[in-house]
């Protein structure tokens, strides 16, 4: 097993329009649950512009502090102002070149899409080929969802074993956590161990925990893996109902889906029995 200590993450949100309020960073929230839900730590979580020099000035005392893993949301797109992986090349002081394996996905997603649909070409463009531009040294992460590969490449630093993963995911939510929970899995590995975090809430149609706390006691013994809990929540009209939590992490992201769904029914059948309602079941 990896040693805790050594577990240590940080996390870079990319992108201007983080900074001026127009999209709200829920990747960094979710990145957090995922790799707590390891075991590992987050020591650090930055929202950086859209910048050569800072993205490189955060990367460079990133790796001074030494942690064993730098993820990093946003920037991979075709665009002009999709700089991550040049800025991180950059400050690594690493020559760019068109990877083959990458390029052969991009090119697989776009065949895809024109196969689907009637406005969409297949063709390698200068665009869509920057998407498969990686420094000397960096592995793609196929991409399920989209047409950006992910990226991983090995940096020296402080870390006690001398090496820093830095892992470069897409900003899109979808895509960010389709590779994650897939092409990304040996990565973390080899890294902080592999699998993940899963969070189920039911939202009922009134309140009082009093009535439901001998029932969730019940459950909690019958899935002891599962971290059962309830919470009040206030709703939009004013009203007062509450919430049974259920979250379990793990190295087996299969296993913990199977438990938490058998946990999520259990808890469904008792509270029903006892006259409430499931009115949202919330999966984050």
């Amino acid at each position: 097993m990896l040693n805790t200590d050594l577990r240590t993450v940080e996390i870079f949100a990319i992108g201007n329009e983080l900074l001026i309020g127009q999209v709200m960073d829920t990747n960094s929230h979710w990145l957090i649950r995922m790799v707590t839900g390891l075991g590992a730590r987050v020591n650090r979580v930055a929202i950086i512009r859209d910048d050569y020099d800072h993205i490189g000035s955060e990367l460079t005392a990133a790796l001074q502090r030494g942690p064993r893993l730098i993820l990093t949301t946003g920037g991979l797109g075709p665009t002009e102002d999709d700089l991550t992986v040049r800025a991180i090349a950059r400050a690594l002081n690493l020559e760019l070149r068109e990877d083959s394996e990458a390029l052969e996905m991009v090119r697989q997603r776009y065949a895809y899409l024109a196969s689907i649909r009637p406005n969409v070409s297949p063709e390698l463009n200068a665009a869509r080929r920057k998407m498969a531009l990686f420094p000397v040294g960096a592995t793609p992460l196929r991409n399920p969802e989209g047409a950006a590969p992910g990226m991983a490449l090995d940096a020296p630093s402080n870390h006690p074993d001398g090496i820093t993963t830095i892992v470069a995911l897409p900003g899109v939510p979808s895509e960010m956590k389709a590779i994650f929970t897939t092409s990304l899995q040996p990565v973390l590995e080899r890294t902080i161990g592999a699998g993940g975090y899963l969070e189920h809430t039911i939202v009922l149609d009134k309140g009082d925990e009093s009535r439901i706390a001998e029932l969730l006691r019940e459950v909690q013994a019958h899935h002891p893996a599962v971290y059962v809990k309830s919470r009040g929540q206030r709703a939009s009209d004013g009203s007062y109902r509450l919430t049974v939590v259920l979250s379990m992490g793990g190295n087996n992201l299969a296993l913990i889906r199977d438990e938490v769904l058998a946990t999520e029914q259990e808890a469904i059948e008792g509270l029903t029995r006892l006259g409430y309602t499931v009115l949202q079941i919330v999966e984050s």
